[in-house]
């Protein structure tokens, strides 16, 4: 059994987590009831655990092109990102569909949506969508989804974004953004104003706030680091056992899950 330390905190690095066929993981969540989604390509769907990493349900995506993201709702639910058919879908906690924003034969320059790759509901019920493979901005939302605003535009500089691969969203409503070819993750307010951003990095491929606030990002070295939010200092760095943490996220009982790739694999980092 392995360990590893971010920072003060130590861990016992529990791979291959669950028993179930996880091939082809993108991205994983923790839902607003304590089970576990990770988000599949092939066959696209999603697989529900149990928090012992039982099958509880697999919710079908049949016609999603390519699923990129996910990341659960306040109120039960997840929504997941389709990359190539240029759209984002929200399923409520029995996996039947609620609402979908995008045309997928309609992709747009600089507006929704262009290959998105990320979407989360933050403080207050507003919207945001990293919209990062073929856009460079990321989108703001209402409460009632109309759309309020690409931030962004290409460039290294404050508010500008290479390709915006991933999204954590804080207690305060800021969010932080992986800008990945930009070597960095930005900060952004509720309005969408650059606070900061996080270095040193390789490529972040995902981001994610803990209950204390700290913010961890998986990049490509691989890696996980820890970021005091305030200041910014790196807190503590471990190795990420695959090549890609691509997808990343934290329960309340301090577990860390991460949708690792090449091998595909599902890792829990269980706090000791």
């Amino acid at each position: 059994m392995a360990y590893v330390s971010l920072g003060a905190q130590r861990y016992k690095v529990e791979r291959a987590w669950t028993q179930a066929d996880v091939g082809s993981i993108t991205s994983v969540a923790v839902l607003s009831d304590g089970r576990i989604a990770a988000l599949l390509r092939r066959p696209a769907s999603v697989l529900v655990l149990t928090p012992d990493g039982q099958v509880s349900a697999r919710w079908p995506l049949d016609d999603m092109l390519c699923p990129h993201h996910i990341s659960a709702r306040p109120q039960g639910g997840v929504l997941v990102t389709d990359v190539d058919g240029h759209q984002v879908v929200a399923l409520d906690g029995q996996g039947h569909e609620q609402w979908r924003l995008g045309m997928p034969e309609q992709p747009r320059w600089q507006e929704p949506f262009n290959h998105p790759t990320h979407a989360i509901e933050c403080v207050g019920g507003g919207l945001w969508v990293s919209d990062g493979y073929g856009n460079t901005v990321v989108h703001r939302f209402d409460p009632q989804r109309q759309w309020l605003a690409a931030l962004g535009a290409p460039g290294p500089g404050p508010l500008q974004f290479s390709t915006p691969h991933m999204l954590a969203g804080a207690a305060d409503g800021s969010v932080w953004v992986a800008d990945r070819e930009n070597n960095r993750v930005q900060h952004l307010d509720v309005q969408g104003r650059y606070l900061g951003e996080l270095r040193p990095l390789y490529k972040p491929m995902a981001v994610a706030v803990q209950t204390d606030g700290s913010v961890l990002v998986s990049d490509q070295t691989a890696s996980l680091s820890r970021f005091d939010p305030d200041s910014g200092i790196l807190l503590g760095r471990c190795r990420v056992q695959g090549v890609y943490g691509h997808g990343l996220t934290t329960a309340l009982d301090g577990r860390i899950y991460i949708a690792e790739m090449l091998p595909d694999c599902l890792t829990c980092l269980q706090p000791v």
